[in-house]
């Protein structure tokens, strides 16, 4: 029967050892497991907690990630091998309301919810907008976002995405460009940015948001593609 090689155990695969003297690698395209403080291993779970310590974030996660509690604080910050960027959202937030993974912001805009959810190797965000009268707001025309790393350089990405790169040339986090959908087929949504830790190819991301606005737009949808710049 096979054996695990636990020194060899990574978020993503698992190595095991077989009797006929052989090794078989078990790999995923999305993080399975995470380790915590101790160093011990536990499954994926990014239901948001409160911690001890005042922050937001998952139970257990890929990378390290917290959520603002409200006030003008940081938006989200991640960090993964001590690289960590932090997002600021342009103006004060409200106090979430945690719904599994998923912290909202009611009102972030008048008539605008923000809503972050955790995944299992970083975040992702996306604005409802409740009515038309809310979509006239004109800061939904171009939303500008405070990114600080350091060591950190923002360059382009794909398809008009952005990539968090470290000073020896190493692609750490990615990103890619927003995208927004009216209410035609369901809820209307922009979201925004979905920053994740570079590494396997990751799967699909189009399953709904827990307890929040589909992270997608829906059959009937209409849709556009919100390109990302960054700037120094």
């Amino acid at each position: 029967m096979p054996v695990e090689v636990t020194s060899e155990r990574t978020e993503y695969s698992q190595t095991f050892a077989n009797p006929d003297g052989t090794c078989s690698l078990k790999q995923a395209t999305s993080p399975q497991r995470a380790q915590d403080a101790s160093g011990q291993w536990h499954d994926i779970d990014t239901a948001l907690v409160r911690r001890a310590d005042g922050t937001i974030g998952p139970r257990y996660a890929a990378v390290s990630e917290s959520f603002s509690t409200g006030g003008s604080q940081t938006m989200v910050r991640l960090e993964r091998d001590g690289q960590a960027p932090a997002v600021s959202w342009p103006g004060p937030l409200p106090e979430p309301s945690l719904d599994g993974a998923t912290a909202t912001y009611a009102e972030a805009l008048p008539g605008v919810d923000l809503q972050l959810t955790a995944m299992p190797d970083g975040y992702r965000e996306v604005l409802q907008v409740k009515s038309a009268q809310a979509a006239q707001n004109e800061a939904l025309e171009q939303l500008r976002f405070t990114i600080a790393g350091k060591g950190l350089a923002l360059v382009a990405g794909a398809g008009g995405g952005l990539r968090a790169i470290d000073a020896d040339g190493n692609v750490v986090f990615t990103g890619p460009a927003g995208q927004m959908w009216d209410s035609a087929g369901d809820d209307a949504g922009v979201q925004t940015q979905m920053l994740r830790a570079a590494g396997p190819e990751t799967a699909s991301s189009s399953e709904a948001s827990d307890g929040g606005v589909p992270a997608q737009p829906g059959d009937g949808d209409v849709t556009a593609t919100l390109p990302v710049a960054g700037r120094a």
